[in-house]
């Protein structure tokens, strides 16, 4: 069976290397993009399964990342997670955050915060969907 590849966008490249090695351990094949302009060159060449798309970067944000790839009609059935870290403790925000998720096509809304088991589990879940 061929490894599921997911794209892994976040401007923190420390963060990225701890996500890159869990999904990696997990079986998943991962590439990186530090900004939205960045995964944007990376989708004209590989269509990851998944993509792992934080919120706030610089050049790029993650809304505009996904607004442009749901307007490509080969990248828009790409299963897309909002990640961020921007809400920590503020519950009218994370909401907001989900419900705009929501709208704008993302599967889901992850905290970076999330157990990494649990990350593995929920992409492993959409990937059957």
């Amino acid at each position: 069976m061929d490894k599921h590849l997911v794209l892994l966008v976040d401007d923190d490249a420390g963060f990225r290397e701890i996500w890159k090695m869990k999904l990696t351990s997990s079986g998943f094949d991962v590439l990186e993009a530090s900004n939205g302009k960045e995964a944007l060159e990376i989708l004209k060449y590989k269509k990851p399964d998944v993509i792992l798309l934080d919120i706030l970067m610089p050049e790029m944000n993650g809304i505009e990342t996904l607004l442009e790839i749901k307007e490509n009609n080969n990248l828009k059935d790409i299963k897309v997670f909002f990640i961020t870290s921007l809400d920590a403790g503020d519950p009218e925000l994370i909401q907001y955050h989900k419900r705009l998720a929501s709208e704008l096509g993302a599967v889901e809304y992850l905290r970076k915060s999330i157990d990494l088991d649990n990350l593995v589990e929920r992409i492993s879940n959409s990937l059957k969907k």
